[in-house]
């Protein structure tokens, strides 16, 4: 699929299709007007009697028409209605695209030429990067297992109008983080929709060897049973004993920065590519949608490709915490007392709270980077969709900086979330009369709770805790994994590049693949 923004007259165009913006006000666009001309007054006719409608979201589509010279447009038009010029804005923009893309998906329309950049050149940015994020995801298949795959889509090219040079040049910069990142979210659902039949540890680990033969500038490492066992991660351990299948932890180092010895940015993802609940056993329905407990992992994945792609100017550090919580006769037990890497002991209380179990002995090890910040994400606990939805991922930490940073890259990456308290209040809950603490307390707070056990390995450094349970993967008809929080955490890390050096390395990306 390729995406490109040029100073162009789109009403010129070679292409199969013209895409025109037409606003829910009486004035129109230059474009309009043109078209309009060329057609004896037909679209001014059409829109007038509301055939072509400017409320957003609406879309018109009209074939070939004769022009005034007896000639006629080859390409088809489609119009988009785009409300009012005024209240044009990302949010509005987003619903507009939408709204184009299905049509042209549903059309088996090849090659476009879209004018939507026209209504608010300060939007350029935004909406290039939302086209090539938006076609990205309806165009996203998973079929590597159906033996009749469906066919490719048509859609092979988008030509993005723009009218001066910030805009072409805002508009080149959307579509190039827009084309990393959907790779990035395209790469994370595949990995996470991966049956665990297939994705245990080792597949995790294999890909993430795979990812550094790609990208040389990753360093990417492997710690199995073995190496676990002599870091002294009991927790993590505990929670594999009952699988067949080996806790593997795999680890990307990424050194962008000049000064190869700064802080590096961390990110941990829990990746339990099966949970069946241990001994304290799920029940069966729905128990198949967790193979999605590895999306924390799949996660990391994508933003580390992202992050190599990108070259960006700064040290992270990226940890795929691979494991399978099973029920066997080594399984660990509600009631056992564990003692994790920290010298923290943990009394058991349900073994189906075994993220945490597997994050806290990470979230240990990754003190050794002498992390700038540590941001774990995990598809962690159901309360978390209890309080959010499946609109929102919860944020917790013990920095207000940091949280509020990742919550300002989540409204701009247009991957919403949202911040939670953590107190005291919330870390009685979690006092085990046996043990330092218990790593379950009950339903009242769940999800606080949780970040609050995990925020006693946290302690000597900056730490943000994402509960991607209710937005990493969806339920029912349309049952896949979602690619979140990718598009937060990218943004988060492009915002830190900015702040750390001023500038990216941007690499010229003309094309790039939408499966």
């Amino acid at each position: 699929m390729k995406f490109s923004a040029k100073n162009i007259n789109i009403s010129k165009q070679k292409t199969d299709c013209i895409v025109v913006s037409v606003m829910a006000e009486p004035s129109q666009s230059p474009l309009v007007m043109e078209l309009d001309k060329l057609t004896h007054g037909t679209i001014s006719q059409l829109i007038k009697a509301g055939d072509i409608s400017g409320e957003l979201g609406k879309t018109t589509f009209l074939y070939p028409l004769p022009l005034a010279n007896n000639e006629s447009l080859k390409a088809k038009i489609l119009f988009v209605g785009c409300g009012r010029a005024d209240k044009f804005d990302h949010l509005n923009s987003k619903k507009a695209i939408q709204a184009i893309v299905k049509e042209l998906l549903a059309k088996n329309i090849k090659t476009v030429s879209c004018d939507l950049l026209a209504i608010n050149p300060s939007l350029s940015y935004d909406c290039a990067r939302q086209f090539v994020e938006i076609t990205n995801q309806m165009m996203y298949r998973f079929d590597e297992f159906k033996s009749d795959k469906a066919p490719k889509w048509s859609l092979s090219e988008i030509i993005l109008a723009c009218s001066d040079k910030y805009a072409l040049s805002a508009a080149n910069e959307g579509l190039l983080h827009g084309q990393v990142i959907a790779q990035a979210i395209t790469a994370t659902k595949t990995l996470a929709n991966m049956p665990s039949n297939i994705c245990n540890a080792q597949y995790l680990a294999d890909q993430g060897k795979q990812l550094g033969k790609t990208y040389p500038k990753l360093k990417v490492s492997c710690l199995g049973e073995k190496a676990l066992t002599k870091l002294k991660m009991n927790a993590y351990l505990a929670v594999g004993r009952g699988s067949a299948n080996e806790p593997i932890m795999t680890v990307f180092e990424y050194f962008g920065a000049t000064d190869k010895h700064a802080q590096p940015y961390v990110l941990v993802g829990k990746g339990l590519t099966f949970d069946s609940g241990g001994i304290s056993i799920k029940p069966a329905a729905g128990m198949d949608e967790m193979k999605y407990d590895m999306c924390g992992a799949a996660t990391v994945y994508g933003v580390m490709q992202a992050v190599a792609e990108l070259e960006l100017p700064i040290n992270i550090v990226g940890v795929m915490a691979g494991c399978e919580n099973m029920p066997g006769g080594h399984a660990y037990r509600p009631g056992d007392i564990l003692t994790t890497m920290s010298g923290t002991t943990v009394e058991v209380i349900n073994t189906d709270a075994e993220g945490r179990l597997v994050l806290c002995d990470a979230l240990t090890y990754v003190a050794r980077y002498n992390p700038a910040v540590v941001i774990d994400m995990a598809t962690l606990t159901g309360a978390c969709i209890v309080a959010l939805g499946h609109h929102y991922t919860g944020i917790m930490g013990n920095d207000d900086t940091l949280i509020d940073e990742l919550v300002t890259a989540s409204n701009q990456a247009d991957d919403k979330a949202w911040a939670l308290p953590i107190d005291n209040d919330f870390q009685d809950q979690i006092k085990s009369t046996c043990a330092d603490i218990m790593n379950s307390s009950g339903r009242d707070g769940g999800t606080i709770t949780a970040a609050c056990f995990l925020s006693r390995f946290t302690e000597s450094y900056r730490w943000a805790h994402l509960d991607i349970a209710g937005t990493a993967w969806q339920s029912g008809a349309h049952k896949g994994a979602t690619g979140r929080p990718v598009a937060l955490l990218v943004q988060y890390l492009l915002n830190q590049s900015f702040l750390n050096q001023g500038s990216l390395n941007k690499n010229s990306l003309n094309q790039t693949k939408v499966n």
